[in-house]
């Protein structure tokens, strides 16, 4: 593999991907005159928070950090599972 090309690299453009869903998905919401945030954006932070901890794993951080992250994907996960559910 060239050394440009690693998987924290392939990570990092992955959250970048996701970084512009996120602008895209808040324009778009705006533009539909909605308040708020949009229901998907916990979910998306909840995905980003855990490519954040396994790019954070892969380049040797100490283990609190990438458990902290990890628990804060949980939380972000747990929100937008009670907000969907509250919506059903």
């Amino acid at each position: 593999m060239p050394d440009w090309l690693s998987i924290p690299r392939l990570v990092e453009l992955i959250l970048l991907g996701m970084a512009i869903e996120v602008i895209w998905l808040l324009w778009r919401h705006r533009l539909a005159g909605r308040t708020g945030a949009p229901p998907l954006l916990l979910h998306l932070i909840s995905g980003a928070l855990l490519l954040l901890a396994m790019k954070l794993a892969l380049t040797g951080a100490t283990p609190l950090i990438v458990a902290a992250t990890l628990g804060m994907a949980g939380v972000a996960h747990a929100a937008y599972l009670n907000s969907t559910l509250r919506e059903q």
